[in-house]
């Protein structure tokens, strides 16, 4: 952080006590709007200061105690994807923009995207802040089948085989997922280097190895065509049984192979003891919404992230569709 007058903000690593309060009490916040996530992010931010690996920014106040936390991770040539928390008494909209303003003069990378959950300050606050600032709100939501679901079994058509996926088929699963996302939204959720199959391998060697909580290969299966990996499931143990991907090649759509995976990594994750899997759709995705619906999966209320995107330094050139989380019920952060 910059040592001069105009920026109080300073390195959390100088500030380890207050730091701690302080994501503290963001997770208490954050747990309180339903998030049952919470928890797990929660100690995941304060493993990286123990380590030495979180980035960020406190605001120190004149006595001592914090006024606001920022951190974020940094995805190289892309940018920054960030997230603030205001301390109690200071959570306002002025003190967010004053927050946002030293922020994005801080000398690093732009920010590319920032998450909503900013608790304290309402809701139409936050969006008129984050428009004026080129941002567009994405919503991804939180889906759950229900145990009183019965999952059916569903084989696949003959020249297609349906297999469990092991560690090494981590490179295949990203060429899969290379063209699944190639030019979708979601790449951009999560890309890093701007080069799609880069990104790709990023994604899933985060979620084979720990970034998402334990991987499950007993629950992760793929379907295979004329040698080639077409589709796939990956799932993980993350507060819960989580189907943390769900792929079908452009080429292969329309055949059920989407509906058979999710069907086998359904009943896999039920004999693990995960009776409600979960999986995160982008709302804008409706083709996948109606897919899950089909299965049996419902929204989860409350369980709706909203995330503030600069879609333009993504690479994003079309329009996203405009969802109203307070309309559907879903999100959290407008309670």
């Amino acid at each position: 952080m910059p040592d001069s007058p105009s920026n109080p903000l300073r390195d959390p690593r100088q500030f380890p006590t207050e730091t701690l309060r302080l994501l503290t009490d963001l997770g208490a916040e954050l747990a309180a709007t339903g998030a049952d996530w919470a928890g797990f992010v929660t100690e995941q931010r304060r493993s990286q200061l123990r380590t030495g690996a979180f980035r960020g920014a406190i605001w120190p106040g004149p006595g001592g105690d914090a006024q606001a936390l920022a951190g974020w991770q940094d995805s190289g040539a892309v940018g920054r994807r960030g997230w603030i928390y205001l301390a109690p008494g200071r959570q306002s909209l002025s003190a967010l923009e004053q927050l946002l303003h030293w922020l994005e003069r801080d000398g690093g990378t732009p920010f590319v995207s920032w998450s909503d959950m900013i608790p304290g300050v309402p809701a139409e606050d936050r969006e008129r802040l984050f428009r004026s600032r080129g941002f567009t709100d994405v919503l991804r939501a939180e889906m759950r089948l229900p145990a009183a679901v019965t999952i059916p079994e569903r084989p696949v058509e003959p020249g297609f085989a349906l297999r469990p996926l092991s560690g090494s088929d981590e490179a295949a699963v990203a060429r899969l997922l290379q063209r699944v996302y190639h030019g979708e939204l979601e790449l951009a959720l999560f890309s890093s280097t701007r080069d799609e199959l880069e990104d790709a391998r990023l994604i899933v060697h985060d979620v084979i190895h720990g970034g998402v909580g334990r991987w499950l290969p007993t629950a992760s299966f793929g379907v295979e065509h004329a040698g080639e990996l077409v589709a796939c499931t990956l799932a993980n143990d993350h507060v819960g049984g989580l189907i943390s991907e769900v792929g079908v090649d452009p080429s292969c759509r329309r055949k059920g192979l989407a509906r058979a995976l999710l069907a086998r990594t359904s009943r896999e994750l039920r004999v693990a003891g995960f009776v409600e899997p979960r999986l995160v759709v982008t709302l804008w995705n409706e083709r996948a919404v109606r897919l899950y619906r089909m299965v049996g999966f419902e929204f989860t209320v409350g369980g709706t992230e909203r995330i503030w995107m600069d879609l333009p330094a993504l690479g994003v050139a079309a329009s996203v569709p405009r969802h109203s989380p307070r309309d559907e019920g879903l999100y959290a952060g407008n309670r």
